[in-house]
């Protein structure tokens, strides 16, 4: 037995009452309806099956640097996901993309795109050095065309991106 149990007549008092407890079955439930990732707060993400406190926090500010999820893979993405806890999660959650807040290429400031996680410094620097000079984009093929974007990259973004032209 562990330190913390306690002894009666050399077995455990849980090992000496279990027949005569009559325990509820123990399953793990999954939540009644599967949670939409983007609009859930914290205690609605916290009611799904594998998700504790701490990626409940991860998951909110992943979300938040984002602009919201556009597929429930990205949740790979968030640092101490694990692939056991990912599949726990999996079927008790749903993203709607329509949620996504877009950020407008041609016109947002330099901090709306910073500290996305698809937008690194460097490529924010590209995008703010090539939008002045060329005055804007219509499509993410011009991103790609312009080779300031990669091809994976466009990808990766195309969700979360708008192209107003004025």
């Amino acid at each position: 037995p562990d330190a913390g149990e306690v002894l009666w007549q050399g077995h455990t008092v849980a090992t000496a009452l279990e027949p005569y407890v009559i325990f509820p079955e123990r399953k793990v439930s999954p939540v009644e309806q599967p949670i939409e990732l983007n609009t859930a707060d914290s205690a609605a993400l916290r009611s799904v099956t594998g998700i504790g406190p701490k990626t409940v926090v991860a998951i909110m500010h992943y979300r938040e640097r984002l602009g919201g999820f556009a597929r429930i893979g990205q949740l790979r993405e968030i640092e101490g996901m694990t692939d056991e806890n990912y599949r726990r999660i999996l079927q008790q959650i749903w993203v709607d993309s329509s949620k996504i807040q877009k950020i407008d290429i041609n016109f947002a400031l330099p901090n709306r795109m910073k500290g996305h996680p698809y937008i690194g410094d460097k490529l924010l620097d590209r995008i703010l050095k090539y939008r002045q000079l060329k005055g804007g984009w219509r499509s993410i093929e011009d991103l790609t065309e312009q080779h300031i974007l990669t091809a994976e990259q466009a990808e990766r973004l195309l969700p979360y991106l708008c192209f107003r032209t004025k």
